[in-house]
């Protein structure tokens, strides 16, 4: 595996990303570092206004930058369809990012849905704009490796940390059966506080910041995705995250242990996914065909 250097990844020139939720967060930094490389950045988001502060400050860093808005709202499954008829160019790449942590009785069903069922559903309706060598690039968490199923718990932490499993899972299931190159990653932990600020997406509280000794910003917690999108050695099934004890650090291979390389689990919750949205990634890969390049409608 050839060295990787997270400031200087890899030309992208040609090529379009859609990212979603690339308006804010880790999101935000993985379309600012893939515009930087030279791709087209598709920012899958709900909202026009946050996704043009989004692009205001990606042009502040990189003033040539290729930048598209596409409204996107995983949460509202139906109206995904017409979200995804806005593209008529092929995808080289979706970064599968977009998450919420919702607090309050019962989180698990609303957190599931858009985190994990939301992304499942996008994938499947993306079938056309995907070739056998486009990437889906789905971003986890470290917490997934702890959760489980079924529900035993319903806070919010709990909640998020099963629909990242759910979402993992798939990413692994999609590697097995194929049809594209699914890869999966995890930011390690990243903070609001250590990342920099990027008006007016995000502004860095002041005062010190003790816990960049084990813990790092949102900026860095990009580098895993960003590495699975460009790097040429990257192959599918593959887990990165970050090489410090999975926390912090530049990206890295990882193994596929534990809750993770649950084989059997990652089918069920794949036929799970079907049933409660009516699609299948998979069987719509096998089916589809790819429309000529244009661009956003």
């Amino acid at each position: 595996m050839t060295s990787w250097d997270v400031h200087h990844p890899p030309r992208a020139d040609g090529r379009t990303v859609l990212v979603t939720g690339g308006n804010a967060g880790i999101g935000y930094f993985v379309a600012e570092q893939l515009a930087g490389a030279g791709a087209t950045v598709l920012l899958g988001c709900r909202d026009a206004a946050r996704a043009e502060a989004a692009m205001t400050a990606i042009r502040s860093v990189h003033p040539s930058a290729s930048l598209r808005f596409l409204p996107l709202d995983l949460a509202d499954r139906p109206s995904l369809p017409s979200s995804v008829d806005r593209l008529t160019a092929p995808l080289d790449a979706v970064v599968l990012n977009a998450g919420v942590m919702i607090e309050g009785p019962d989180p698990d069903e609303r957190t599931f849905a858009i985190n994990h069922l939301g992304h499942f559903a996008l994938t499947a309706l993306l079938a056309p704009y995907l070739s056998p060598t486009s990437r889906v690039v789905t971003t986890g968490s470290f917490v997934a490796k702890s959760a489980s199923f079924p529900a035993h718990e319903h806070e919010g932490k709990r909640a998020y940390a099963r629909s990242k499993l759910a979402q993992m899972l798939f990413g692994f299931e999609l590697a097995r059966r194929g049809g594209v190159v699914s890869v999966v990653n995890h930011p390690g932990g990243a903070l609001d506080t250590l990342t920099p600020s990027r008006p007016p997406v995000h502004t860095r509280p002041g005062g010190p910041h003790p816990q960049r000794l084990l813990l790092q910003g949102k900026d860095a917690g990009a580098w895993p995705a960003v590495r699975c999108v460009l790097d040429p050695e990257v192959h599918s099934g593959q887990l990165w995250g970050p090489r410090m004890f999975g926390l912090r650090g530049v990206p890295r291979l990882e193994p596929v242990r534990g809750i993770l390389a649950d084989e059997e689990l990652a089918k069920s919750v794949w036929e799970r996914s079907i049933e409660l949205t009516g699609l299948d990634p998979w069987a719509a890969m096998r089916s589809a065909r790819r429309p000529s390049p244009h661009g956003l409608k």
